[in-house]
């Protein structure tokens, strides 16, 4: 099972900001969020993590991970 950790907007895309999900394979971050979160194709600005590293939408992800994704914050 893979752990999801949503935050601002992607939670409530997603509609949580907890999942946890079942995978039969390694799938990427990109293959796995793209599944959950409505748009996430559109969502160019977001900081992913995978087990607490910070990580790119192409690393595979398999049973036992966890991956958190927020958007970038900004302001001045």
């Amino acid at each position: 099972m893979i752990r999801i950790k949503l935050m601002g907007a992607l939670a409530h895309l997603a509609g949580s900001s907890e999942i946890y999900i079942e995978v039969d394979k390694p799938k990427t971050v990109d293959e796995v969020l793209k599944e959950i979160v409505k748009g996430y194709d559109k969502l160019h600005d977001k900081i992913i993590m995978v087990n607490g590293k910070v990580a790119r939408g192409d690393v595979i992800v398999k049973d036992g991970d966890e991956i958190k994704v927020m958007p970038v914050l900004s302001g001045g």
